[in-house]
C-alpha cells in the first residue's frame, strides 16, 4: 500500500490509500491484543471493498495518463515516390469507383 501511495499522484487517492493502509494496521494490532480471529464481515467492509474501488480509480487514472501513448498511430505517412504516382492514384480512384452491391471495380485502363 505505501508503493500505491508514494507512486499516485493525485492526493485524494494518496489518502484513501493511507487511509486503508492505516485501518489494516489497526485491524492487526486489535487482533493481536485480543488473540481473536478476524471478523471477516468487518474486513470486507472497511479493507476489501474500499481496496477493490480504489483499485478501479488508480486503474482509470493509469488510463487517463497514459492515454496519449496507447492512441493509434498512422505508420505509413511517407510520401510515394514520383515514379509511382500516378499507378497509386489509379489505384485509389479503381477502389473508389467499385460498384458497392457487387464488388466490382471499372476495368482498368
Amino acid at each position: 500500500m505505501r508503493d500505491v501511495e508514494e507512486m499516485v499522484g493525485d492526493a485524494d487517492l494518496r489518502a484513501r490509500a493511507n487511509s486503508i493502509r492505516d485501518r489494516v494496521r489497526q485491524m492487526r494490532s486489535e487482533m493481536k491484543r485480543h488473540g481473536e480471529a478476524p471478523k471477516w464481515e468487518l474486513v470486507e467492509d472497511l479493507v476489501a471493498e474500499p481496496l477493490r474501488e480504489l483499485k478501479q480509480e488508480v486503474r482509470a487514472e493509469l488510463l487517463r495518463r497514459t492515454a496519449s501513448k496507447n492512441e493509434l498511430v498512422p505508420i505509413d505517412r511517407d510520401p510515394v515516390p514520383a515514379q509511382f504516382t500516378d499507378a497509386v492514384r489509379r489505384y485509389y480512384e479503381n477502389l473508389g469507383s467499385a460498384d458497392v452491391e457487387t464488388g466490382l471495380m471499372e476495368s482498368p485502363r
